[in-house]
């Protein structure tokens, strides 16, 4: 009973919208006019044909509108968001959705907000929904979907000219990966630092950190550090039956067009990938990779990172999707942890 009269209400708001309308008036002057005329009367004598196209009108304009309340309220984001958006009725359901949205919904089979976001309590679901229509304001959570495999920051605002809800979604998953993963890396330090008497003893922190770079999803990454005649010296390491496997020690001459040189010659991160370059050939052409690099990982290098700190120089390479800019976040923390715990145990090993 709540909700009909709560309907009426939003009908008669779009009819009284439409009877204070200046262009129904203007029409219904028009229509009055003619009518009157062809009638041969006064234009003025009857004013039934200005006071039913007024009614007709407003009453006509006001359903059509209510009728489309929903899909109005979705419209009013940009058409071409990607991104999830459409309209939710204060039980959940999906009243309206279009686009990509209709299609990732249809293949995901979601009918209902608790469909996409199943992990969540119903309660909740339903306080954020009423928090929504209660308020009027825009109210916002950060929630991941089961179904779809992905972070969303989740936006809600009800309308007083509908009593439905407009919901629209974005994308965090990317964020909240680079979020973990660099609690990760503040976690990996922590390690690094607590067990630093271990590591003095087994002389194994390039081990440590090259195993840590692997478990991110690369498949081999040099680390080294420079020497006092300028040359950069270190081991390459890969993933080999599930465990690091190590090189021998590969010095690069200061001479050399190496990519571990690049970061340090540019003053700044440094990435390149294969897609870049129409020829695959050019990619190797633009990036000298050194003969025992290569010999060492026995795989095609398809994409790198490079970067640098001080002393210490590190290149990743062959991260198993797409370089994104959160990958150069990373990277940078990964390698400041590396020059800080190299600085630690030299320092220890000076005092001693």
């Amino acid at each position: 009973m709540e909700h009909t009269i709560k309907k009426i209400l939003i009908y008669f708001k779009f009819l009284l919208k439409e009877l204070i309308s200046p262009l129904n008036y203007f029409m219904a002057l028009l229509i009055g006019v003619v009518i009157n005329f062809f009638q041969g009367i006064g234009i003025f004598s009857s004013l039934i044909p200005f006071i039913v196209p007024i009614i007709v009108q407003s009453i006509s304009k006001a359903s059509v509108k209510f009728g489309n309340r929903n899909l109005n309220l979705l419209v009013r984001l940009p058409m071409e968001k990607k991104d999830p958006a459409f309209v939710i009725n204060t039980n959940g359901e999906i009243v309206v959705s279009e686009g990509e949205t209709k299609e990732l919904f249809s293949k995901n089979k979601i009918n209902n907000f608790q469909d996409l976001f199943e992990n969540q309590q119903i309660i909740d679901i339903k306080r954020m929904i009423n928090e929504s229509c209660k308020t009027k304001n825009h109210v916002s959570e950060e929630w991941f979907s089961p179904r779809t495999e992905k972070w969303y920051s989740i936006n809600m605002k009800a309308d007083d000219l509908s009593d439905n809800v407009l919901v629209w979604l974005d994308d965090i998953s990317l964020r909240k990966k680079l979020d973990e993963r660099l609690n990760k890396v503040r976690n990996f330090s922590t390690q690094m630092m607590l067990s630093i008497d271990e590591q003095l003893k087994e002389s194994d922190s390039y081990d440590r950190l090259a195993q840590f770079v692997l478990e991110q999803g690369y498949k081999g990454v040099f680390i080294t550090s420079k020497e006092k005649d300028g040359n950069l010296k270190g081991f390459v390491y890969k993933t080999f039956e599930g465990q690091a496997s190590k090189s021998n020690e590969i010095v690069i001459p200061k001479e050399s067009e190496a990519p571990i040189w690049k970061s340090r010659r540019s003053l700044g991160i440094v990435t390149d990938t294969i897609s870049n370059y129409s020829d695959s050939e050019k990619f190797y052409q633009n990036n000298l990779f050194d003969s025992r690099v290569l010999e060492f990982l026995d795989f095609k290098i398809g994409n790198f990172i490079n970067y640098h700190e001080e002393n210490i120089s590190v290149i990743t390479f062959n991260k198993h999707n797409e370089i994104t800019q959160h990958d150069l976040t990373l990277m940078e923390g990964i390698v400041n942890s590396a020059f800080t715990i190299n600085y630690l145990v030299n320092i220890i090993n000076n005092c001693k």
